[in-house]
C-alpha cells in the first residue's frame, strides 16, 4: 500500500524521526566533545604545573613529563598529606574547596623531582579585576623560597592585568620568600607599577602599571591559597 506523504500522520512521523535522529547525534557529539574538553583541561593543568618550575615546558610533551617527574598528593586542614593518582588531585576544583569551611578543605600538592632536587607546587586561586585568576607556585625544599610561579586569568585586560601571564612579571617572584626570618608567614606584596626596585627588598615584587587591582588580586590569591597549606608546611619545616 503506497504511503500518503501528504497526510498529517506521515508528516508527524517524519518530524519525530528527524528530531530523534538529531537528538541522538547531538548527544553523541556532546559526549565526545566533553571527553575531549576534559582531556584538554587536564593537559593544560599539567602544562601549567610544569611551567611553575620549568619555563621551557612544552604542552606537546606535558603528559609524559608530568607522569615521569611529578607525584600528586592531597593535603587536608590538619597538615596531613596522602599520595593519590594524578587524576584525583588534578580534578579537585579549588573554587569549590575555597567555599567550604577551612576545616573541610582538601587541596592538591604536587612534588616535582628535577635534576636540582624536589620542588613543592601549590595551587592558587583568587579574584582579579574582572574575573578569576589562578595558577601555581613552586617552593624549594626549604618550604619558603619561591622557585617559580605560573599565573593565568579568565578576563583581565590585555596590556594591563593580563600581564600576570608574562615572564617579566612571573620572574619577579623567583627567590622571594613567603616567611620572614622569625618564621612568620608574610606572603609577597605586589607593589604599584614597575620601577619600585622591589627586588632589593625581600617579600616584595614590582607590579603592573595601570593594573593595581589585578596586582592586589595576585597578592591576595597567594595569601588565601597558601593558608590552606600552612598546617602541612609547618609540619614539613618542623615548626
Amino acid at each position: 500500500m503506497p504511503r500518503n506523504i501528504e497526510s498529517n500522520a506521515y508528516t508527524i512521523g517524519f518530524a519525530i524521526v528527524i528530531v530523534v535522529g538529531v537528538a541522538v547525534m547531538l548527544s553523541g557529539f556532546s559526549v565526545l566533545l566533553k571527553e575531549k574538553y576534559e582531556s584538554n583541561v587536564i593537559l593544560d593543568k599539567k602544562f601549567q604545573i610544569l611551567g611553575a618550575v620549568d619555563k621551557t615546558a612544552n604542552k606537546s610533551t606535558a603528559n609524559a613529563e608530568f607522569d615521569s617527574k611529578v607525584q600528586s598528593y592531597i593535603v587536608n586542614s590538619k597538615g596531613e598529606k596522602k599520595e593519590v593518582p594524578p587524576a584525583e588531585a588534578l580534578n579537585i576544583e579549588i573554587r569549590k574547596e575555597l567555599k567550604k569551611d577551612p576545616s573541610d578543605r582538601n587541596v592538591p600538592l604536587y612534588v616535582y623531582k628535577g635534576t636540582d632536587g624536589e620542588k613543592y607546587i601549590l595551587t592558587l586561586h583568587g579574584n582579579g579585576l574582572w574575573d578569576f585568576i589562578y595558577g601555581f607556585m613552586a617552593l624549594s625544599d626549604d618550604w619558603n623560597t619561591v622557585s617559580g610561579v605560573k599565573f593565568d586569568h579568565v578576563g583581565e585586560t590585555p596590556g594591563l592585568g593580563a600581564e600576570i601571564t608574562k615572564d617579566w612579571f612571573q620572574n619577579n617572584f623567583i627567590d622571594e620568600q613567603i616567611f620572614n626570618k622569625s618564621g612568620e608567614y608574610v606572603g609577597i606584596k605586589v607593589l604599584k607599577g614597575k620601577g619600585n626596585k622591589a627586588n632589593a627588598e625581600m617579600h616584595k615584587v614590582d607590579g603592573m602599571s595601570g593594573a593595581t587591582i589585578t596586582g592586589d588580586g595576585v597578592e591576595a590569591m597567594i595569601d588565601v591559597s597558601v593558608e590552606n597549606y600552612l598546617p602541612f608546611i609547618k609540619k614539613a619545616k618542623g615548626a
